[in-house]
């Protein structure tokens, strides 16, 4: 990748310093784009899209905005919307990854799981060449049997996965984790279904400041408990959204690696050609089997 930065991080320490590399000059460009745009509803960025392979204009507005002391700051996580694959930040750098994946690693074949389906990112991983066997589902409700077909989707629950063990190469979760009611069962299931030298490709909403994750929510016996305020996130096959129910820190490493995962690694990333923003600094997960 030119004109980035991407790099492996193991550690809340290994992270600050590569957090502190150039972040102010990051961040002072991100604050100035939004300063530039404050009476504009919404704005287009020019940059490369590695989804689709091509210049493209990419679409912010202020959907997500969030207030700091110099100002209304746009979501650039979750906005900078590609006008082609519409795929936001996030969703791009992740399909960009799993694309050099399947034509490095995978070229010949490779069997990918994807938490979603109704999704543009599905769309854009199914049409990879060498991803020739892509399953998509969606959690539609706990009255639903795993592996069930309803109107055409597939519904799966994380912590119950129907799939045989060591089915897929790669697995990959947009945003889902910290939806679940038991994440370290979830990350077991996870691996089970993952083959031996396979991985899992994963991005969470972060806490880089705390070592611990936070519990919001628990589920025992159907039901439910809130241990902090209530949050939801959007969802495609949802109204209401999502309940959060983890605020992830750095131990959620460590518990990729007690669910059965060899290793894990954070990937930080940044590059305005690429379309990659977001408070200086942005990130995903991988764990390797």
């Amino acid at each position: 990748m030119a004109d980035a930065l991407i790099a492996q991080i193991r550690s809340k320490e290994e992270f600050m310093q590569c957090f502190d590399r150039d972040h102010t000059r990051r961040v002072s460009v991100e604050k100035h784009i939004a300063s530039l745009n404050r009476k504009n509803k919404s704005w287009n960025m020019v940059g490369y899209c590695e989804v689709c392979e091509e210049a493209s204009a990419f679409l912010l507005d202020w959907a997500y905005a969030y207030d700091t002391p110099e100002g209304k700051m746009p979501n650039y996580r979750e906005r900078i919307v590609c006008e082609r694959c519409r795929l936001n930040n996030r969703q791009r750098f992740m399909a960009a990854r799993l694309m050099e994946l399947v034509k490095d690693k995978y070229s010949n074949s490779s069997s990918i799981y994807l938490y979603e389906h109704v999704t543009p990112f599905y769309k854009a991983i199914a049409a990879i060449p060498g991803a020739n066997e892509v399953t998509g589902s969606e959690y539609l409700g706990h009255d639903k049997l795993p592996g069930q077909i309803i109107k055409g989707i597939r519904h799966e629950d994380a912590t119950a996965l129907s799939f045989n063990d060591c089915s897929f190469d790669i697995v990959v979760s947009n945003d889902v984790y910290e939806h679940v009611p038991d994440i370290e069962k979830a990350l077991k299931e996870t691996c089970r279904v993952v083959k031996d030298g396979g991985m899992l490709m994963f991005s969470v909403p972060f806490h880089a400041g705390s070592s611990n994750t936070q519990q919001r929510a628990t589920m025992q016996g159907g039901v439910l408990t809130h241990l902090l305020p209530e949050q939801y996130h959007g969802n495609p096959v949802s109204a209401k959204g999502s309940l959060v129910f983890y605020d992830f820190g750095w131990d959620l490493l460590e518990m990729c690696r007690a669910a059965g995962f060899k290793d894990a690694h954070m990937l930080v990333y940044h590059s305005f050609m690429y379309g990659y923003l977001g408070q200086g600094l942005q990130y995903m997960f991988v764990a390797q089997k």
